[in-house]
């Protein structure tokens, strides 16, 4: 007779401080997200994304003592996002008319998918008027500049040309439209057709500028 050796038993590993720290964090960026592309900036009040994240205020203030923090916090996020989008666009296997195409496609997935990119507009505008704001977002939005500038960089898509400057501004001021656009109640297949058109001349100076000797 086979006897059943009894189950080991299940060991529940507790949380710790740091992930319900990570858990809050989660919440309060979501949150903040949500708010700022339905109310916008001066109405996205810590007392607000308090309520909304389902977490105390103390709570939330202990990880982000000012407004100015979560925001922060939230164009941090979104850039960690994007990158890892856009790598995963350019790590793809096929030529790199295939991969230039990926990354216009995940350009534009960021603008109609998802409330955080109207939400980092929002942080960005509200940077002229909150001089709080304006200082603990300059050095985290130029710290993703020269992180996304290097990054891009290295998959030779962004050499020292000055025309790649210019480009990328324009499709950061585009999409930047685009998602103003989008708010005010523009039809999606209306951008969608503006998008195409922009990305026809995007696509072409992009590939020439990656021909380009480093």
């Amino acid at each position: 007779m086979t006897v059943l050796s009894p189950s080991a038993p299940v060991v529940v590993r507790r949380r710790t401080q740091a992930d319900r720290s990570a858990e809050t964090r989660a919440k309060v960026i979501q949150a903040t997200v949500i708010l700022l592309q339905t109310q916008g900036y001066a109405a996205t009040t810590i007392q607000r994304i308090a309520k909304m994240a389902g977490v105390s205020l103390g709570a939330l203030q202990h990880q982000f003592p000012t407004k100015a923090q979560v925001m922060a916090m939230v164009l941090r996020h979104y850039a960690v996002k994007r990158a890892r989008l856009y790598r995963r666009a350019l790590s793809m296997k096929g030529s790199p008319e295939d991969r230039v195409d990926a990354m216009l496609d995940t350009m534009w997935r960021l603008v109609t998918e998802g409330p955080e990119f109207l939400a980092t507009v929002e942080i960005e505008l509200a940077r002229r008027s909150d001089p709080d704001l304006e200082e603990v977002t300059a050095p985290v939005l130029k710290r993703i500049d020269q992180f996304m500038t290097r990054w891009l960089s290295g998959r030779r898509l962004a050499p020292p040309d000055p025309h790649f400057v210019e480009l990328r501004l324009l499709n950061s001021a585009l999409l930047r439209g685009l998602a103003v656009e989008r708010a005010r109640g523009v039809p999606l297949e209306d951008l969608e057709r503006s998008f195409e058109t922009w990305r026809r001349f995007s696509r072409a100076e992009l590939l020439r500028v990656a021909d380009r000797p480093a």
